[in-house]
């Protein structure tokens, strides 16, 4: 969550927390009309609102800081519940004792304007871990039944994998290769959200991103996304060898289409797409095992990039996939060459 807190995002949420603070003042029965009390409300919850959302982005949600990533969930909730309460009786407590000199405490109304605080940053709380859970896209399809029958989508399509991770899980072992893809999946989620992908699923040691093809600002951003994915894990080049024995590298394949969408499970659910640009995307990807190329797009994708772009991309031979009548026609991306 570190990685989003866009000054739009921070500004969004404190000014969405000064609005709640009055909110919570009209329902504990004060008058609106006692206008430096509703001020102080908001400035109450723009408070709260600022503290919780600097403590999840920069404590609670921070998987730079190990020794909370390795605590059990109980113990994380557990801090999340004193931490989020000193804040809230911070932010209730010091606006009317700096301001106004009252002593906010001793206001009959004090226990219910907390309780109220601290049920509107759980639940807001709750929703941020839903959202990292399922992804912002999926986990909203959820709640609005956008996917409760299956739909008919155009979207980008991009598969992502690590090379050679097969022989290096073996010589990992389970334990450690899972912590190496913890740490990619950590340095590949800038990348990701500053392009405005969605990450799809993570399939072992490969990730599926999706972007709708409804903005043509889209297909440059995969691409700029990819792009930006292989210089993340090549910036970190020495920290990987350090620590794994060797540098990481991506193998990307870029295509579009239509897919079928739509929810699958019952008590389990998530989202799956599913139909021959899928497909498709899978067999690019083999193609740039193939080829030896980091990044490779489709025909399909080629042809809607700017021109800047396309002067980029060079053509590889085609490509007769496996389950496709006609040949498939691929662009490769320039990378950096891997450091030796």
């Amino acid at each position: 969550m570190n990685n989003n807190l866009t000054l739009s995002f921070f500004l969004k949420v404190v000014g969405f927390s000064f609005l709640i603070g009055p909110l919570i003042a009209l329902i504990a029965g004060n008058a609106l009309a006692d206008w430096p009390r509703v001020l102080l409300s908001g400035v109450s919850g723009a408070m709260i609102g600022t503290g919780c959302l600097l403590l999840e982005a920069l404590v609670l949600s921070n998987r730079s800081i190990l020794w909370l990533r390795k605590l059990p969930l109980i113990a994380v909730v557990g801090l999340r519940a004193v931490a989020y309460s000193i804040i809230i009786i911070g932010g209730l407590v010091l606006p009317s004792l700096l301001f106004l000199g009252t002593k906010q405490w001793l206001d009959p109304d004090f226990f219910f304007g907390f309780w109220v605080s601290i049920g509107v940053a759980t639940g807001l709380s709750m929703s941020g871990e839903l959202f990292q859970l399922l992804g912002k896209e999926a986990a909203l399809a959820m709640f609005t039944g956008r996917y409760r029958r299956p739909r008919i989508e155009q979207r980008i399509i991009m598969f992502a994998d690590l090379t050679g991770s097969t022989a290096l899980a073996e010589k990992l072992g389970d334990l450690k290769f899972h912590e190496l893809l913890g740490d990619v999946a950590y340095d590949l989620e800038n990348p990701i959200v500053t392009n405005g992908g969605e990450t799809h699923r993570y399939i072992g040691d490969a990730i599926i991103i999706t972007w709708s093809m409804d903005k043509a600002k889209n297909f440059e951003r995969c691409v700029m996304c990819a792009k930006a994915m292989v210089e993340a894990l090549e910036t970190k080049a020495d920290q990987y060898s350090a620590k794994f024995g060797k540098p990481m590298r991506m193998r990307i394949a870029i295509h579009c289409g239509p897919v079928a969408a739509g929810e699958i499970g019952a008590w389990k659910k998530e989202i799956s797409l599913l139909g021959d640009t899928m497909n498709t995307t899978a067999r690019i990807e083999g193609a740039a095992r193939q080829f030896g190329s980091d990044i490779v797009v489709s025909d399909v994708i080629q042809r809607r990039l700017p021109e800047d772009w396309q002067s980029k991309l060079v053509g590889l031979p085609d490509f007769a996939a496996h389950g496709k009548q006609d040949a498939l026609k691929l662009w490769a991306l320039q990378t950096p060459s891997p450091r030796g």
